[in-house]
């Protein structure tokens, strides 16, 4: 986990510069100053002296303010104003700022976001050889969001990225060289994009390394590796690499046998949703495998496994008889409680 930071205060009028004294100062040297002060977190302060820079046409006072009320630092975030600084940058042909356009128009809910613009904008970045905008495009070309859709083409921009180290696309070419789609179905040159990806900590790129480690596809097998991917991939809250770690405990595989560490990791897949986790999990319940014997937690997590598509008559057959009208009704109250967080609206974040 990255160290916490210290709460740096915002710019008082003892301690930041007026907005006369600010457009005094020379544009390079004000700059300058904005960009200490943002890295000493005076956000305040790196906004007023970023502020007249920007309505001037400066690109990194745009791009400042920009991430300013992108990130929401020292002032409540505003991705509608950050989109205003950044599609200044961009029109100015800056490639950062049609990147970070282009991802507000596609993942940021900003007023008049289309997919079609956020694909212009992240083509117009990419022809710039920013990495980040040609994986994002590439993802756009492998489902056809916002214009047609070309594994070719993506293919194309993945390996572009990925040649520049970017840890996504070199994923992504992973997946590709994997399924045979926009490339020969290559296994090794998956494994090897795959383990380039995990090396960087991506967490996608080492469950799909474990997977290989764990059968020996593209590569030697080798169950102790196969756990330490899952477990990096598991603690970055990835549920499919959590459930692959459980089976790891539950089964001795690579790592000592350890019911519990088992059962807490099908606990945190299964509160993600993985429906196979929630199967497991009330398997443990059922029997006090792991964790203390539960039949109404058992109950709980069947149901959901089963309304997540995963059908198990064993288990069902075995726990019905020792369901009461009290533990179904409780369960089924939990159910409810469940089934209306899923239907919250999700936050801005």
């Amino acid at each position: 986990m990255a160290p916490m930071l210290a709460t740096v205060p915002e710019a008082t009028a003892q301690n930041s510069p007026s907005p006369r004294a600010a457009q005094a100062i020379p544009a390079a040297d004000a700059m300058a100053s904005a960009m200490d002060a943002y890295r000493a977190q005076r956000y305040g302060e790196a906004r007023l002296l970023a502020l007249p820079l920007a309505e001037k046409g400066d690109v990194a006072a745009q791009l400042m303010l920009g991430s300013i009320y992108n990130n929401g630092e020292g002032i409540a975030s505003d991705r509608n104003e950050a989109a205003k600084w950044f599609g200044m940058a961009a029109d100015r042909g800056d490639a950062s700022a049609q990147y970070a356009l282009g991802m507000l128009m596609e993942y940021g809910r900003i007023a008049g976001a289309t997919p079609e613009a956020a694909r212009k904008l992240f083509q117009q970045a990419a022809d710039q050889d920013h990495a980040g905008a040609a994986t994002e495009l590439g993802m756009m070309y492998t489902t056809g969001h916002g214009g047609p859709r070309d594994i070719g083409k993506a293919a194309s921009l993945f390996e572009s990225a990925a040649k520049t180290g970017h840890a996504d696309a070199q994923y992504y070419l992973g997946t590709l060289f994997a399924a045979g789609r926009g490339k020969p179905q290559n296994l090794d040159e998956a494994a090897r994009y795959f383990r380039l990806a995990a090396d960087q900590g991506q967490p996608e790129a080492s469950y799909q390394l474990g997977l290989m480690l764990q059968d020996g596809i593209g590569m030697s097998k080798s169950p102790a590796e196969a756990a330490k991917r899952f477990t990096i991939a598991a603690e970055s809250g990835l549920p499919e690499a959590q459930t692959a770690l459980a089976f790891a405990y539950l089964d001795g595989a690579g790592v000592e046998r350890n019911d519990t560490l088992a059962a807490k990791w099908f606990t945190e897949a299964a509160m993600r949703g993985e429906p196979l986790a929630q199967d497991r999990l009330a398997r443990l319940y059922f029997l006090g495998q792991g964790v203390a014997r539960d039949v109404g937690a058992a109950l709980l997590w069947l149901t959901l496994a089963e309304k997540g598509g995963y059908e198990d008559e064993t288990l069902r057959s075995a726990i019905e008889p020792e369901v009461t009208p009290e533990i179904r009704a409780r369960v089924a109250d939990q159910i409810a409680k469940w089934d209306r967080a899923a239907d919250s609206p999700p936050t801005a974040d």
